[in-house]
């Protein structure tokens, strides 16, 4: 990393920021994405973390890869985020679509479309559920791609122990999705588009 560049962005010199932290911009938005699940909230945290890292980018002190600074801002800024929208349970027609419900739409999509999109829904859920320690590492390794050395550098711990936290994360997962089938009777995809267009 160009040490004068960083110093600058330090001062506060806006070009020197945009330069240095322009090329992570996709990095953020992603690790936003992926703890959201959401393209709305993953620009809202996305731009609540590019305003973080210009606020503190002076106390960074190159202990650590810029990139894995960053990181650990962007997702802070997302935890916070889904701390507060646990908290703050609206009644407003965004949350609920967050949330699977689908007002009535004229082009439905196949039951299979319907199906797969809430599969994935599920499954954001169940990462949020996740403890931060595994749910980093499952974000870094497994939708990031981040290779196991690098995933353990960014977070300070050994490769064993960022494998062993992809593994109980993977396994609570199981867990937490098998329990949610359980409590869902069968056709309730369907039953609850029913309701919502009626």
């Amino acid at each position: 990393m160009d040490e004068l560049l960083l110093r600058k962005a330090q001062r506060g010199d806006p070009e020197a920021f945009e330069q240095l932290i322009g090329p992570l911009e996709q990095l953020i938005w992603r690790i936003c994405w992926h703890y959201t699940g959401n393209r709305e909230s993953a620009e809202d945290c996305g731009q609540e973390t590019m305003l973080r890292i210009w606020r503190s980018l002076d106390s960074y002190r190159n202990d650590c890869a810029l990139e894995s600074w960053v990181y650990r801002i962007a997702a802070n800024c997302c935890m916070d985020y889904l701390r507060k929208k646990k908290r703050d349970k609206s009644v407003s027609v965004e949350p609920l679509r967050e949330q699977g419900f689908d007002p009535a739409d004229s082009n439905p999509g196949t039951e299979e479309q319907v199906v797969a999109a809430d599969e994935r829904q599920r499954l954001r859920e169940a990462i949020t559920q996740l403890p931060e320690d595994q749910r980093e590492a499952l974000i870094l390794t497994q939708l990031e791609k981040v290779p196991y050395e690098e995933a353990a550098n960014r977070l300070g711990v050994s490769e064993g122990t960022v494998k062993s936290r992809v593994n109980r994360a993977k396994a609570r997962l199981k867990e937490i999705l098998s329990e949610e089938r359980e409590l869902s009777p069968p056709g309730n995809v369907q039953r609850n588009e029913r309701r919502s267009r009626s």
